[in-house]
């Protein structure tokens, strides 16, 4: 395969070449010609084709929380270094930029029906599953059920979104919310195919709302970040870099936690 190192090279000469209205579409299209979505495929079977037990369970969700403890506050961040750069040139304009960033926060933090009530985060809907599931904070804080690639990619979000470029943050957010949709239908209907192993009611159990959301919100979010990537593009059509090495970025270390998680989850 070719080197990731060679992949950016080849994508900065085409942006360079490229107008702004090509450039989202060409980050795209390394988004969803990454070998990650593969091995994301193949998890996806893997869940399928037989229920995990406990160490499976704990290997998947610790693994997967190391990584996505990271993204509330990493988009938060963002929409924050947002509004700040934007308002130098576009003072009236900074906030309603960053909203669409922060658009994805609404979920992640559970305020979608905040003028009637607060809803659960995302990040308790993760606990009330994992609970259901019988693993405690013990099975989920045990470095021996988190794979090291789970742990990097939660290292790489948490500086990517707060310290490096804007550009790459966008380009790492962008592919962040592109493999979302695929990934927790994957979880979903893994585990709706063994609905009885796993304690579950029936397939729309309630305790599964943690899959169901993603499903149902990552369309959005990915609509905005195009807006906002593309935003940046028109104002300055060298960031397509940026964007197209964060995204490599994510994607690279999207694939090395799956690919990590199918190794462990078939050896």
């Amino acid at each position: 395969m070719t080197s990731a190192f060679n992949v950016l090279r080849q994508n900065e000469v085409a942006l360079q070449s490229s107008t702004h209205s090509d450039i989202y579409t060409e980050i795209a299209q390394a988004i969803v010609r990454h070998q990650a979505l593969r091995d994301l495929d193949r998890f996806g079977e893997i869940l399928k084709e037989r229920p995990l037990h406990k160490k499976g369970l704990a290997t998947f969700f610790g693994t997967i929380w190391a990584f996505f403890k990271d993204i509330p506050g990493g988009i938060a961040t963002l929409g924050v270094r947002l509004t700040d750069d934007w308002i130098r040139e576009d003072t009236w304009n900074a906030t309603a930029k960053a909203a669409y960033v922060l658009y994805a926060s609404v979920d992640e933090y559970g305020l979608q029906q905040h003028h009637k009530r607060m809803l659960p985060s995302h990040h308790q809907m993760f606990k009330e599953l994992t609970s259901h599931l019988g693993l405690d904070d013990a099975d989920l804080f045990d470095r021996s059920n988190v794979l090291p690639e789970g742990r990097a990619l939660g290292n790489l979000t948490h500086r990517l979104y707060r310290s490096e470029s804007i550009g790459e943050a966008l380009g790492f957010h962008l592919a962040s919310e592109m493999t979302s949709s695929r990934e927790f239908q994957y979880f979903l209907s893994g585990f709706q195919a063994h609905a009885g192993h796993y304690g579950l009611k029936d397939e729309d159990d309630p305790v599964l709302a943690f899959f169901q959301v993603h499903c149902e919100v990552e369309p959005m979010h990915v609509s905005t970040g195009r807006d906002i990537l593309i935003s940046y593009l028109e104002r300055d059509a060298r960031i397509g870099t940026q964007g197209m090495a964060g995204a490599i970025a994510f994607m690279d270390g999207f694939g090395a936690m799956f690919a990590a998680l199918n190794k462990a989850l078939t050896d």
